[in-house]
């Protein structure tokens, strides 16, 4: 069976389709009034986000050759056919907040759009496609380009379905951790990232591999449960000024809450989690979820431990079959989003770039990211004070 970032011919058109059923299926219960929210911080607009997905996939399958200009944007040779202009659905151009006040394509108009959209995307997949799968020029790069964009914002649309209190998805239950212990990984050489001689699709700030030299050290098998993490709230932990640095100290004190925000007491004591639409009473086994990495660093302070680099976090990942990671949430790493030394942008130079030096890496993957996602060698990155996605960590031994 070919590995997700592999795929080729009559499996990546399956791939496409499938990608797209997950998509719609993320919003077609939604009602008129959940249709079209008040705008809010880190949530598109349903339209935009499916027009953009629509938009992104012919924009690099079938509008080539591209070329980039002295600001960075990225230009295509043919014009749009099925969603455009570029100035409304280009992520690049458009601000967020500009994503609300524009006119958008109706529900209605969406549907023939993405239909002639994904058609065409397929039907432009190379004839002998197979054949060159691992050429050194990848005919189908663009393809699974698409794929995993659309994956990607098939989990923004969980994000906002959580961020909203909408009803949780069909089929989507709290993932809950197996018993966690340490792991002693031993000193190590290793290669981080994706190798030249690898073939298959590779995100540009995966490449090109790098050598590491890892001191041996002690990490968690799972990620932190959120009954652990709720040791840590009741013993304080958000008052005490020592386990908020720096930064982690002014997000601190612009936070009302002595705990996540995502939790509040429950009548007669202990602690209800929202859960989408829902509050649940805390689930000890479940992870720690909606956290940022702030929050992240005061428990490993308060708990004598740390956050795993992302090299650290990798390695082990590669390494150890009791290391348990993806399916639950994204991790937290202590690494800064920066590119490997000999970094190169991709076609789509606003993947990565951009957003180098002031992001923090995840690893892992989520409940709500698609298994195609899962890979050891993925980069997640988000600013440290976002709680909206589903994230947790797990700490590492002094």
């Amino acid at each position: 069976m070919l590995e997700a970032r592999q795929l080729c011919g009559t499996d990546l058109a399956a791939a496409l389709r499938e990608s797209r059923q997950r998509t719609l299926s993320l919003v077609e219960d939604l009602s008129p009034a959940q249709w079209s929210p008040p705008c809010q911080r880190g949530v598109n607009p349903v339209a935009w986000e499916l027009a953009h997905i629509a938009w992104f996939a012919e924009f690099w399958i079938l509008r080539g050759p591209h070329h980039c200009d002295a600001q960075g944007l990225v230009h295509a040779a043919q014009p749009p056919r099925f969603a455009g202009p570029d100035a409304l659905l280009d992520s690049a151009r458009l601000a967020h907040a500009q994503r609300w006040t524009a006119t958008l394509p109706t529900r209605a108009e969406l549907v023939p759009m993405l239909t002639h959209q994904l058609e065409a995307c397929i039907a432009a997949l190379p004839a002998q496609a197979a054949r060159f799968a691992e050429a050194a020029q990848d005919p189908l790069y663009f393809h699974r380009l698409a794929l995993f964009h659309e994956d990607m914002h098939a989990e923004a649309f969980c994000w906002m379905r959580a961020a909203l209190q909408y009803p949780a998805p069909a089929g989507v239950s709290m993932p809950r951790l197996p018993p966690g212990q340490p792991l002693n990984v031993p000193d190590a050489d290793t290669r981080i990232g994706w190798p030249s001689a690898r073939h298959g699709f590779a995100f540009d700030n995966e490449c090109p591999a790098m050598e590491v030299r890892l001191d041996g050290f002690e990490i968690d098998s799972a990620p932190v449960s959120a009954g652990a993490f709720a040791r840590f709230v009741e013993a304080g932990g958000y008052d005490k000024a020592p386990y908020w640095p720096q930064n982690a100290g002014a997000w601190r004190a612009q936070s009302p809450h002595a705990h996540p925000q995502q939790w509040r007491h429950a009548p007669g004591g202990g602690w209800l989690v929202r859960w989408f639409d829902q509050w649940r009473a805390l689930d000890e086994q479940a992870p720690v979820m909606h956290i940022n990495a702030f929050e992240a660093q005061a428990y490993c302070l308060w708990a004598g431990r740390r956050l795993p680099s992302a090299s650290e976090w990798e390695h082990a990942a590669r390494t150890y079959s009791g290391f348990h990671w993806g399916h639950s949430v994204w991790e937290w790493t202590s690494s800064p989003f920066a590119p490997y030394p000999g970094f190169a942008p991709g076609p789509y130079h606003a993947y990565s770039q951009p957003w180098f030096g002031d992001h923090r890496e995840l690893r892992g993957g989520a409940f709500a990211t698609h298994h195609r996602m899962h890979h050891p060698c993925y980069r997640n990155f988000f600013q440290p004070h976002r709680t909206d996605v589903f994230a947790g960590f797990r700490t590492v031994g002094l």
